[in-house]
């Protein structure tokens, strides 16, 4: 179900040592945060998209099989997970669509959490041409973030910012404006590749959110 948002305190800006925290403990505590992404708009006017997180994934380093640095590959692309958490890792897969990691844990623990989905907050702003498509292309609808290449497109994220400062500086950071969903644990998708480490429960989810990739 959509819920309706409820009135929140004052955001608070998440420092990059908050991303210095366990993994699985940051996917988690990252569903219901705001991601805000700063651009300007075809008008010129600078405007602040704002998408709450309904959906991560969660991996682990060397020892998941999923993860970009099993086994302890250490690669041009992959150098920047061995960071301390705080920065972001972003990829493209299948030589299309960009992947939005937040590298996470201590330096030389080559860990992060992908941001699967979220759905656009009351309070954000919105673009002009986005407010010309028809009612379910806007990013409004719930189903317009759903999906780890579906944001980044929309949100205009690429791989300029990988390697980046999760911060303001960035413009791309979090907030925390204390909404504290309900959190489900599902596999990870489109891992089949990974043998068992497929069914770990580390995708985390608000639970029976419109806005799912997949419940």
């Amino acid at each position: 179900m959509l819920t309706p948002e409820l009135p929140m305190t004052q955001p608070n800006i998440l420092e990059p040592a908050w991303f210095t925290r366990p993994t699985c403990v940051v996917a988690a505590d990252l569903i219901g945060k705001v991601l805000c992404r700063k651009l300007t708009d075809t008008d010129g006017i600078v405007k602040i998209l704002r998408m709450r997180i309904s959906e991560t994934e969660a991996y682990i380093g060397k020892d998941d099989p999923a993860c970009h640095s099993h086994a302890g590959s250490r690669t041009a692309r992959t150098e920047i997970m061995y960071a301390q958490g705080g920065v972001f890792y972003v990829y493209l897969t299948y030589g299309v669509h960009h992947m939005l990691n937040l590298v996470s844990g201590g330096e030389e623990s080559p860990e992060s959490v992908l941001i699967r989905a979220g759905f656009l907050t009351d309070d954000s702003d919105r673009l002009i041409e986005e407010q010309f498509l028809s009612t379910n292309k806007q990013l409004t609808h719930p189903k317009q973030l759903a999906g780890p290449g579906k944001l980044t497109k929309r949100l205009q994220i690429d791989r300029a910012l990988n390697g980046k400062s999760i911060s303001v500086e960035s413009a791309v950071w979090l907030e925390d404006d204390d909404c504290q969903p309900p959190v489900s644990l599902r596999p990870r998708i489109g891992i089949d590749y990974a043998g068992d480490a497929k069914d770990w429960l580390l995708r985390y989810i608000w639970s029976d959110h419109l806005s799912l990739s997949k419940k």
